[in-house]
């Protein structure tokens, strides 16, 4: 029944990396660099890849639940009935994180909500996220860590995909590599893309990518081997994240690009991932100290 269960976790995560791989071609394929930002436009109606990217993540994150909460004998309901609100909330705590930072940008009121027009913070989502799941939890009675922790592994597969949708319109690079041998290691297609104004620039999408796929795969690694209790892979993933955001951050202020968030001129995504990293912190420590009062 193991070896079962085993096999088909692998045959999930071998299917993951064939959609991103066939997506990934589809988008750069059939064309040279600088890539067409868009799948096709029709009229006024425009597909981006941007957003083929993002919503493949977020496929492939509520697939990965939907195998979990069957594992576990869970109404697989509760992931779908979540989705219809935790995918506009997400929405909202992402444009409300960058609204709040960025007011003088905002000329009407409308401006608040047009998210077509750029301006997502990710911590905003990831916060507004988890504010939901503590109702939501609460009213579908069931444990807040248990589907925090199968969220928070869906965060970070959307994380992984998703920044290939920058990748796209040549967003979040950083400074110019100065080293030819870093040049000549990037696959061809990525350093075409990251070719620009004259110079090949660090890939900071892609770093970011990395670093997340390998909290991933920690993560599912000591999840599996029974290394974390209940709750730990969210105080894991804010950790994680936190220290990764803040070294790309750095890079992409290098790029010349400015702070997109800033409050007195501090940089609000290097703040926020510093908090996470606390915050993470504080719940680990926490549920430890309450596990031993509770065990004495």
């Amino acid at each position: 029944m193991i070896d079962l269960f085993v096999k088909k976790k692998s045959v999930m995560y071998v299917t993951f990396v064939l959609v991103f791989a066939i997506v990934l071609l589809l988008a750069t394929g059939f064309q040279e660099a600088p890539y067409r930002t868009h799948v096709f436009s029709f009229g006024g109606f425009t597909v981006a890849w941007y957003a083929v990217f993002i919503l493949t993540g977020i496929v492939l994150a509520a697939t990965f639940a939907h195998i979990e909460l069957k594992s576990h004998n869970m109404d697989t309901n509760i992931l779908y009935d979540g989705l219809l609100f935790a995918l506009p909330i997400a929405i909202l705590g992402a444009r409300l994180h960058y609204i709040i930072f960025n007011w003088d940008h905002v000329e009407t009121f409308l401006d608040v909500f047009a998210v077509w027009q750029g301006g997502l913070g990710i911590h905003g989502a990831v916060i507004a996220t988890l504010i939901f799941l503590i109702f939501y939890a609460r009213k579908k009675k069931t444990s807040f860590w248990f589907i925090v922790d199968i969220v928070v592994i869906g965060f970070l597969i959307g994380q992984v995909i998703g920044r290939w949708g920058n990748f796209m319109n040549q967003e979040l690079y950083g400074p110019p590599i100065e080293s030819q041998w870093l040049i000549n290691l990037l696959p061809r297609f990525i350093g075409d893309q990251m070719f620009i104004n004259g110079l090949y620039r660090h890939p900071v999408f892609l770093y970011e990518s990395l670093l997340n796929l390998i909290g991933l795969i920690v993560i599912l690694i000591i999840r599996n081997k029974k290394i974390l209790k209940t709750g730990d892979v969210l105080a894991f993933y804010l950790i994680w994240y936190g220290i990764v955001r803040i070294p790309i951050e750095l890079l992409r202020l290098q790029s010349g690009s400015h702070e997109p968030l800033q409050l007195n001129g501090l940089s609000v995504s290097i703040t926020t991932s510093i908090l996470f990293i606390l915050s993470g912190v504080v719940i680990g420590v926490v549920k430890r100290i309450l596990k031993n009062k509770k065990n004495q």
